[in-house]
């Protein structure tokens, strides 16, 4: 299994704590699609200017990451809430 990390800073009229429920939400489907363990969220625990806000992780099998970038919670988190995100990145690691 590897780690598929979606890292994101957001923009600054975002409520960071009053986001964070409605995504994870999103992603409670997230087990269901073929090859997905698993979805953790990571707050940042400083409030520092430079520093991103969240990490999510899915847990997915390496061969299997096409399924989750194909998925409905990753079209849809890119949708509605692309316009609030300043910047991310994309980490995999095993």
């Amino acid at each position: 299994m590897m780690k598929h990390c979606i890292i994101v800073k957001w923009n600054e009229d975002v409520d960071k704590k009053a986001i964070l429920e409605p995504v994870k939400v999103l992603f409670e489907g997230a087990r269901e699609i073929d090859g997905v363990s698993d979805a953790l969220f990571i707050e940042n625990c400083v409030d520092i200017e430079n520093r991103y806000d969240l990490m999510i992780q899915v847990i997915v099998e390496k061969e299997k990451l096409q399924n989750w970038n194909e998925s409905e919670i990753h079209k849809t988190l890119k949708k509605e809430y692309g316009d609030m995100i300043l910047s991310k990145a994309i980490f995999d690691y095993e």
